[in-house]
């Protein structure tokens, strides 16, 4: 009896939540972008493999925009779930870069974690962390280019 209760309940359960699903596209629901570009050095030299993400704050719509530095710390950014760039507004800033135990940085390929590659976070949380990164961007109908010179001791 318990059983057979619990598969209806399960079957109900299942069958309304995919009620919900459908509508518009992910694309069709973001706002729209300008390019946000930049440089990345640390203590006055380019770093490769750092991550920037710009996390939406306040009234800014969107999601999360990531890009990857390149040997010159150059970065352009795209949405997680969308187009290059990201959409104007206000912005908290964190930066990630991850070296391995010999000092070299990992390569952001996404095949595997950091951590799982022995890499440990090299900058201090108030550039690294999303809760306390003091880093801010304020991003204009027109994009544009942020730079970011961080230094650690």
């Amino acid at each position: 009896m318990y059983y057979r209760l619990n598969l209806c309940f399960l079957f109900v359960f299942f069958t309304a939540g995919l009620s919900g699903c459908g509508g518009t596209t992910v694309a069709e629901s973001l706002p729209d972008t300008a390019p946000v570009s930049g440089v990345v050095t640390l203590n006055g030299k380019p770093i490769m493999s750092a991550t920037v993400t710009f996390v939406p704050m306040g009234a800014t719509k969107g999601v999360e925009c990531v890009g990857v530095t390149d040997e010159s710390g150059k970065y352009k950014l795209q949405q997680i779930r969308g187009a290059e760039g990201a959409p104007a507004g206000e912005y908290r800033v964190v930066i990630n870069y991850y070296l391995k135990a010999d000092g070299t940085p990992i390569k952001i390929d996404g095949s595997e974690a950091p951590a799982n590659l022995g890499a440990d976070e090299a900058l201090p949380p108030e550039y690294s962390s999303f809760t306390d990164s003091k880093l801010t961007a304020q991003v204009t109908d027109a994009g544009g280019e942020f730079p970011f010179e961080l230094k650690v001791k």
